[in-house]
């Protein structure tokens, strides 16, 4: 069944398709209303779904409950999305989770983005609720099975 975002909110019952119930995504961002709101998108499809604020609450989220993907804005007051990249490439792979950019930065961003650990970079613009989730799938879809 759709939400009202246009998404189905079944779980993944398909082979091939990720298995969201129990996975963890970690969102970021200063925006307040945009961030609540993809919280409840991914909740609505399944995802045990995060919200911090700013750079070092995301942080201190991964360090108390670690997430499977991390959705971060590059731009935010105070420890910004750049530093976050910056510190989580410190993390060894195991504790590390899948970083998704979702931001309004353009390509050079998005390039140095990369270079810094960013798996993905979605321009917000032009990244719709189906495309989040599809990435945010995709990104799940790399992990190990859960035993």
């Amino acid at each position: 069944m759709p939400s009202e975002h246009g998404v189905s909110t079944r779980r993944a019952i398909v082979r091939g398709m990720p298995t969201r119930a129990g996975r963890r995504v970690l969102v970021v961002n200063d925006d307040l209303r945009l961030a609540q709101s993809v919280r409840r998108l991914l909740s609505e499809t399944g995802y045990d779904t995060r919200v911090a604020y700013d750079g070092q609450a995301g942080l201190a989220a991964l360090a108390q409950e670690p997430a499977d993907v991390m959705l971060l804005d590059l731009i935010m007051p105070g420890l910004d999305g750049w530093a976050v990249l910056e510190r989580l490439a410190t993390q060894t792979s195991e504790t590390r989770p899948i970083v998704l950019v979702w931001s309004v930065a353009g390509e050079p961003d998005f390039a140095r983005a990369r270079r810094l650990g960013a798996d993905e970079c979605l321009p917000r613009e032009t990244t719709g609720p189906a495309q989040l989730i599809d990435a945010i799938d995709h990104a799940i879809e790399q992990l190990p099975p859960r035993s």
